[in-house]
């Protein structure tokens, strides 16, 4: 599978959700910034993770630690910069290729992006950053149609 083959299965898993949520998608090109369009005006952009295998070095009085932890990236900036804004809501989706009850997925309003990536580390804890809070958040995509229509630019 490559890696357009790996954003199109969910891409599709996420429309159908919303669909079935009543709202009305339409799909975008893989060449757009954005991924899918909701009722006409809020751009949502689908981060797809699989899980990788990651250095972490720490260095605690003069002695180095080098651990490997199992982590999800998630980038959100275009070529190194976030910009001017591409998208109003980001789905994130921490993959679990062998076991899809795990998966993990973000929706993140535009507005609480801070930097250019996040990483989603697996531990004995769950995530508890800036972002735990969006953990199936799906009413941040409810809200943003809610919203005033100017607020959104009109997408044809």
């Amino acid at each position: 599978m490559d890696r357009l083959q790996k954003h199109v299965l969910p891409k599709r898993r996420i429309a159908e959700r919303l669909r079935r949520a009543g709202f009305r998608v339409k799909l975008m090109a893989a060449t757009d910034s954005y991924d899918m369009v909701v009722n006409e005006r809020v751009r949502v952009a689908l981060r797809v993770a699989f899980p990788r295998i990651r250095n972490h070095h720490v260095t605690v009085r003069d002695r180095h630690y080098t651990y490997r932890y199992r982590s999800w990236h998630f980038n959100f900036h275009h070529h190194g910069k976030l910009g001017k804004r591409y998208a109003d809501a980001f789905v994130c989706i921490a993959m679990e290729p062998r076991h899809p009850s795990r998966e993990e997925v973000f929706v993140i309003p535009w507005e609480a992006v801070s930097g250019k990536t996040f990483s989603l580390h697996a531990g004995r804890r769950r995530y508890a950053g800036q972002y735990a809070k969006y953990v199936n958040r799906w009413r941040v995509i409810t809200q943003a149609v809610a919203e005033t229509p100017t607020r959104f630019r009109k997408v044809a």
